[in-house]
């Protein structure tokens, strides 16, 4: 799965019918829809011609107004001027929508192949042009920081493994018992987590991945229902107990620690019992809390539960399996 487009939400959601069914996926799809499509918007939503310099390459002038389109939707959505963009998802839209927005301007990226240097035009025209417009928003967790296309993919990984942790409480079995052909990209969600944390605990504040790091972090808190991880700190752990939410494991972020939640009994298990882990699985290990319940056990329990028992249907996972027992013998 070298192919980038194959982790583009569209790809993930034809595989995982839950993630096809979320509010997620559809508020998603709406940011794709065309201005000119709302007919009681009257083009209301739709960037003028005048907005972008002719300078800037047609590709990242057509991004640069798309993103501008989204972000006055969801504005008006939120501020309860409009119900005509996201019907019957608006508190979804209070809470996630720019985080959701960011997940599909990503994907956008991949999907038209942008090169570094228009990558860095598409933020920069952000800064330029569609910033200073929508200044007076004041739209929460929605700066958009210039990433650098791998910086793109870390992230993105990680947006991917919140929602399963979300929407996946009811489908863990039949999740687990799926093809591994993401399986690998959801660990590697949960590594680049835990990795990423530590990495922005050190890493001057200025560095842009760690800004976008911080607003993914401070949208997981106060207790938003629409994540699936919920992060809490010293003096607010206690309230994840009494929200009865299962721990998942622990790091200290700058001068704090942290402390990640799951919302429910099933969705811990899940985690702990299939190879969500990739090459990285030392660090968790070495890193966080649940590290060692995530670690050796969850390897061993999983080979034993899923590759033994179904040896036929799931010979494609062993390859997969043969690089974790490899990395664990030496």
């Amino acid at each position: 799965m070298s192919d980038k487009k194959e982790f583009i939400l569209d790809k993930i959601k034809d595989k995982y019918k839950f993630i096809g069914d979320s509010t997620f996926y559809s508020i998603y799809r709406e940011f794709s829809k065309k201005c000119h499509e709302y007919i009681m918007d009257k083009n209301e939503s739709c960037a003028k011609d005048s907005l972008i310099s002719s300078s800037v390459s047609p590709k990242v002038s057509k991004l640069l107004k798309e993103l501008y389109s989204n972000l006055y939707r969801i504005y008006k959505t939120i501020k309860r001027y409009s119900n005509d963009y996201f019907e019957e998802m608006e508190s979804e839209v209070k809470n996630m929508g720019c985080l959701y927005l960011k997940h599909w301007l990503y994907d956008q990226i991949t999907i038209n192949e942008l090169q570094e240097t228009e990558i860095n035009e598409l933020f920069e025209g952000w800064e330029q042009y569609i910033k200073k417009e929508l200044e007076h928003f004041s739209l929460k967790h929605c700066e958009f920081y210039n990433l650098k296309e791998n910086e793109i993919n870390r992230i993105k990984k990680i947006h991917v493994l919140n929602k399963i942790l979300h929407y996946n409480g009811n489908n863990s079995e039949s999740f687990i018992k799926d093809k591994c052909i993401y399986m690998d990209y959801f660990g590697e969600g949960l590594d680049e987590f835990i990795s990423s944390i530590n990495k922005c605990s050190i890493e001057e504040y200025t560095y842009n991945y760690c800004k976008e790091l911080k607003e993914f972090l401070n949208t997981c808190k106060d207790d938003n229902e629409f994540s699936g991880i919920s992060i809490y700190d010293e003096n607010t752990k206690s309230e994840a107990e009494t929200a009865r939410k299962y721990f998942l494991f622990s790091e200290k972020y700058k001068n704090e620690q942290l402390y990640m939640y799951v919302k429910d009994r099933e969705l811990l298990n899940f985690v702990k019992t299939s190879h969500f882990l990739s090459n990285k699985s030392t660090t968790i290990a070495a890193t966080s809390v649940v590290g060692s319940a995530i670690g050796l056990s969850s390897i061993f329990y999983y080979f034993y539960k899923v590759i033994l028992n179904d040896i036929f249907k799931y010979k494609y996972c062993i390859k997969i399996y043969k690089k974790y027992i490899s990395k664990l013998l030496l």
